[in-house]
């Protein structure tokens, strides 16, 4: 399936993906520490981020994490599930989270965003994607392979991360296609609050 997915893209048009990245990270002081949550290959999103930043990517896939070694030599990975890999609090400036949560129960989300938040400095950055919807979680035929999928409304998202503490600074919605149909995506930047009673 990683050759598959790897080719997904190149057969058609390209996907918002780089340039959402490009502009997350040209916001970011040099050097920034980034955390690639479901980074997959590297590519592209980990290697531009790798340009001009400090950044470590997560994958599940033993097979991903693989490849990501091999095509971001300047970035560092972790084969996991970031719920679970042991990373220090409050360790990264922004973290990156894209195309993930679909294949993520919706009822694992407040433990998934509470975990990011953990992971982000006070006022670190969050950009992550979603695809908008109300289908349940259940099992589809993707890339030949089974696979969970799962969306929900966006507002339920922006107040889910909201309540982990991931203030919602900006969402913005882009198509990109994907086998021949557009789907639309939910491109959505957080920052984490600071703690009560904390200054400016």
């Amino acid at each position: 399936m990683a050759d598959e997915y790897a080719a997904l893209e190149s057969a058609e048009a390209p996907w918002p993906r780089l340039k959402r990245v490009r502009a997350f990270g040209a916001d970011l002081p040099h050097g920034s520490r980034i955390l690639d949550v479901g980074c997959g290959n590297g590519l592209p999103a980990t290697r531009e981020l790798a340009l001009s930043h400090d950044v470590t990517g997560v994958d599940i896939s033993e097979q991903q994490i693989a490849r990501a070694r091999s095509n971001v030599p300047a970035a560092t990975f972790i084969r996991g599930d970031v719920r679970e890999v042991d990373l220090p609090a409050g360790a990264f400036d922004a973290i990156v989270a894209l195309y993930l949560i679909d294949n993520i129960a919706r009822d694992d989300y407040p433990t998934l965003f509470r975990r990011l938040g953990e992971l982000l400095r006070p006022s670190g950055r969050l950009l992550l994607s979603a695809e908008p919807g109300e289908d349940p979680w259940q099992q589809y035929t993707w890339l030949g392979v089974p696979m969970f999928i799962n969306t929900v409304p966006t507002e339920e998202l922006v107040r889910l991360l909201d309540e982990a503490g991931l203030s919602v600074v900006s969402t913005e919605f882009e198509s990109q296609l994907e086998g021949g149909r557009p789907i639309e995506y939910a491109w959505i930047i957080g920052e984490r609050l600071r703690p009560p009673g904390s200054l400016r």
